[in-house]
Parts: structure tokens; C-alpha cells; sequence
């Protein structure tokens, strides 16, 4: 009986923990985003391609900021610049304060977006961040 116990004990300990280490990140369809002055938290977000995304903005800062993703493939270099714009894939804009509630389409592209505050010095502050999309 002891054995059997010692067994089942060793087979936990052995294989429990590679299971954990297995289990992919669960992308999320609502996301609550809080703003400061300069970061965004979560700086990084999960999300499912092609899917119907809630964000809800909240901006704590002193500050106007902007939650912008870059479209696929795009960076915005050394600093948000006019150059940038047409690169844009979502902007929501939120001022001191204030919370905003936004349903987008998630790309359909599989990858990393760069996130950024696209009004002028935030970038370079440190607003920056990562949102992922991978299949639902």
C-alpha cells in the first residue's frame, strides 16, 4: 500500500508540473486596460484573431493618452511621428479620468502589434506595450 502511494506521489511530482508548463496563454475577448502616466497595464494582451474585442479604457493619468496598435508588421521607430499614421490599426483616445468602453474586430493576422500612446512624448516615456493574436 505504501508503494502504491509512493508511486502515485512520484507520478505527480514527475509530470503535474510539465502540464503546467504546457498550457498555452488563454487569449482574452474583454480586456481592462488602466492608463497612467506613461504605462499601460497589462503591458502585454492575449487576444483571438478575427474575434469581437471589449476594451475598457480607463485613464488614471494626469494626462490625455491614446491606446494605439500598430497594423502588423509596422513600427513606429524611435517616435510616434505624422509618418506613422497610416499605420495605425485601432486609436482610442481617453482623456484624465475618464473610462471608455470600445467593441473592435480583432485582426485576422497571427503575430505581435506594437501598442503605443501616439501623443507626442509618450512613446519615448515608456507608454509602450505588446498585444499578441493567435488563433481562438
Amino acid at each position: 500500500m505504501k508503494k502504491r502511494w509512493f508511486l502515485l506521489f512520484a507520478f505527480m511530482v514527475a509530470f503535474v508540473p510539465l502540464a503546467a508548463c504546457s498550457r498555452r496563454p488563454v487569449p482574452a475577448e474583454v480586456i481592462n486596460v488602466v492608463m497612467t502616466d506613461y504605462e499601460y497595464a497589462p503591458k502585454e494582451m492575449i487576444i483571438p484573431s478575427g474575434k469581437e474585442i471589449t476594451l475598457n479604457i480607463t485613464n488614471k493619468g494626469a494626462v490625455e493618452h491614446e491606446f494605439v496598435i500598430m497594423k502588423y508588421g509596422t513600427s513606429i521607430g524611435d517616435s510616434f511621428g505624422s509618418e506613422d499614421e497610416e499605420n495605425i490599426y485601432w486609436e482610442i483616445e481617453v482623456k484624465p479620468g475618464e473610462t471608455t468602453t470600445v467593441t473592435v474586430t480583432a485582426p485576422e493576422q497571427i503575430g505581435k502589434y506594437q501598442l503605443i500612446c501616439g501623443i507626442l512624448g509618450h512613446y519615448n516615456a515608456g507608454m509602450e506595450g505588446t498585444v499578441q493574436v493567435v488563433m481562438p
